[in-house]
């Protein structure tokens, strides 16, 4: 199963997810009109006038009416409420665990081990990097993913999975989640969230009733039948509420365990090393703390965790032994009890990473920042069917290549990420164009939006991003996203204004700068509205959009004429065999192609595989990948929401 259709899985799990709900409410409130007009009819009882249930609704339609309403109501706005406030993104789940953030510059060496793992996925599959939280408190071992998009992604570890896994074994496990960020999980389980706050919010109810009914008998015993009549329908309210928690759990259950069967698939598959994600498992079925999340909010997320973090009579996780032997058909049950004994034998210390600090700035056989590639700026690219393959599933060389970006990263930029202020200055930096007159421009335009103080720290940064190499550009620009969610909304929002205007001015060349622009806003408009609506569009429609998307990528990535038309031609018959629209270049091709990926993103998954396929074919057409191919690829892919990891030399 590829990115695509996971993606269309997850869509048609929130579909199925949205009619189970609405039969849950229906179900729930069904059962609390009861339970009023039982009580409604009882109490006129009292005063002398019964009537049967049946006659009593008959009777006071009006009635039935407006308590069916209310109850619905209630149940509705409590999952809207949940909902809107889960909008900010995952770090306010984490923060509802009781997370706190790891910070950029941290020296502890387990918090540095965990975020160097966490940003050499986010290089290899592409996405900007997701803030990392800590849950301090928590001695079992766990994780868990949580946001509406890659953009306000959060991921969440516990003080147990820091100092009990080794690096394979926390690269496993973040590979886990990180699947849950590229599948599409993300957003399905804080619809959940919601859903399952929407269902309890009776019993809630019922709860503040009794102690409301508590402190009146306990202060007045003078209230006859009133008291006795209003416990028994807390009571009774109470146990139709937990009805709606059963349907909860029961919805939880049935999204959850598939999703993370799927997700290990998945990160075997990311690291190719099915190791670190079996010892993991291992470790929690032998660790005396198991998974286990102490904190009482643990319920709300249980489908989100990396394994339980509650026992519970509705598992939201397939059994660690199936797991495993999924994992793993030659795993042995007797592997737990070496595990065990060797966790109760190992000194404190082995928890420590092997390395402490950071690694060394360049890698082994990297190429220093500056110089040229030995073999230029074109790479010999994959068939396309690979690449295809490899949207949203990145695989052992994307890993082994990101860790060596991020060891090679300069050390002044690698600070400048760590606060937000410079870090908004580095991705600016990093959105100029070449020298020039048109950067002067754009400088200019920066001091005029947002001050001589950033304008100056962007100037300062110029030089050492012009020493980039091609290849560390994307990820130096990735790396600073959970740094920019600290600015204020208002901060953010002006930075996107920033970056609109840097791309009017920035001329009609400017490919690479073009590209790390266009990334820039995808992202930061990604996490400041993670809610997107609209009907799947199909390629039909979009005829006029698909022409400006390949004729540009064709002429980029030709120098030739009649080639770039040749190639153009080559892609988009794989769209419309029949009937093509002409290949034709538009002189404003920045603003068009903006306009276009913001229609096609809208394609339905299946669309857009064939639309992927399809641009692979035009970049592929004279079997050769210029880096600002490549690039202009990714900055695509990233529009329609399709993270594709860095394109690698299939020779090298």
């Amino acid at each position: 199963m590829n990115f695509f259709h996971r993606q269309a899985e997850a869509r048609r799990a929130s579909r199925r997810l949205v009619a189970a709900f609405v039969f849950a409410v229906i179900m729930v409130v069904i059962a609390v009109d009861l339970v009023i007009f039982a009580g409604l009819s009882f109490y006129q009882g009292t005063q002398g006038y019964y009537l049967p249930l049946r006659d009593w609704m008959a009777v006071h339609p009006g009635t039935v009416v407006a308590v069916t309403l209310a109850v619905a109501g209630i149940i509705a706005g409590a999952s809207l409420y949940k909902t809107v406030v889960l909008s900010g993104g995952g770090g306010l789940v984490a923060q509802s665990l009781g997370g706190v953030r790891v910070s950029a510059d941290t020296t502890d060496p387990l918090q540095r081990r965990l975020l160097n793992v966490v940003e050499e996925m986010s290089i290899a599959s592409g996405v900007p990097m997701p803030e990392v939280y800590l849950l301090e408190h928590e001695n079992g071992i766990n994780a868990f993913a949580a946001g509406h998009n890659p953009s306000n992604a959060a991921i969440g570890v516990t003080r147990g999975a820091l100092t009990a896994l080794d690096r394979a074994e926390l690269q496993g496990v973040i590979a886990h989640e990180f699947s849950h960020i590229l599948n599409g999980d993300m957003r399905l389980n804080l619809h959940l969230m919601g859903m399952l706050f929407g269902l309890l919010v009776i019993a809630l109810i019922a709860r503040t009733v009794l102690r409301l009914v508590a402190q009146v008998h306990g202060g007045d015993r003078r209230r006859g039948v009133i008291i006795p009549v209003a416990v028994v329908f807390a009571v009774t309210l109470l146990i139709v509420g937990y009805l709606g928690l059963f349907l909860g759990r029961l919805l939880q259950a049935a999204v959850s365990r598939r999703r993370e069967s799927l997700a290990d698939a998945s990160a075997v598959q990311f690291t190719r090393n099915p190791r670190g994600l079996r010892d993991a498992l291992i470790k929690i079925a032998a660790h005396a703390g198991g998974s286990r999340i102490r904190t009482l909010e643990v319920e709300q997320v249980a489908h989100m965790l990396f394994a339980p973090g509650t026992r519970r009579l509705m598992a939201t996780h397939p059994p660690l032994i199936k797991r495993l032997k999924a994992i793993d058909p030659r795993f042995d049950v007797r592997q737990i009890e070496a595990a065990r004994a060797r966790l109760i034998g190992r000194p404190r210390s082995h928890s420590q990473p092997q390395s402490q600090g950071r690694p060394q700035r360049r890698a082994a056989g990297w190429p220093q920042s500056g110089t040229a590639q030995t073999r230029g700026d074109v790479i010999r690219p994959p068939e396309a069917l690979v690449i295809v393959q490899q949207v949203g599933s990145p695989g052992t060389a994307h890993m082994q290549s990101a860790r060596k970006i991020r060891e090679s990263l300069p050390e002044t930029l690698i600070a400048a990420g760590q606060r937000p202020d410079s870090a908004r200055a580095l991705l600016l930096a990093l959105a100029l164009n070449a020298p020039g007159e048109v950067r002067e421009l754009q400088i200019r335009f920066i001091d005029q939006e947002l001050g001589t103080v950033i304008s100056a720290e962007v100037a300062g940064l110029q030089d050492e991003v012009d020493r980039l190499m091609p290849t560390q550009r994307i990820p130096a620009l990735l790396r600073g996203y959970a740094t920019l969610r600290q600015l204020s909304r208002e901060a953010r929002v002006e930075l996107v204004s920033c970056l609109n205007g840097m791309m009017q001015r920035g001329g009609k060349g400017g490919l690479h700068s073009y590209v790390l622009r266009k990334l820039a806003q995808v992202h930061l408009l990604d996490e400041l509205q993670p809610v997107r609506t609209g009907h799947a569009l199909s390629l039909r429609v979009v005829r006029g959009d698909i022409q400006v998307l390949f004729s540009v990528l064709a002429r980029h990535g030709h120098s030739d004429g009649v080639e770039a038309r040749r190639a153009y031609e080559a892609g988009v018959h794989h769209l419309y065999p029949r009937e093509r629209p002409a290949y034709a270049v538009p002189g404003d091709w920045a603003r068009l192609l903006d306009a276009s990926l913001g229609r096609l993103d809208r394609l339905a998954p299946a669309a857009k595989e064939r639309l992927v396929e399809a641009l692979l074919k035009t970049v592929a057409h004279d079997g050769r990948l210029t880096l600002g191919e490549a690039e202009l690829l990714r900055a695509i892919c990233a529009g329609l929401h399709c993270p594709l990891p860095p394109v690698i030399d299939s020779d090298a």
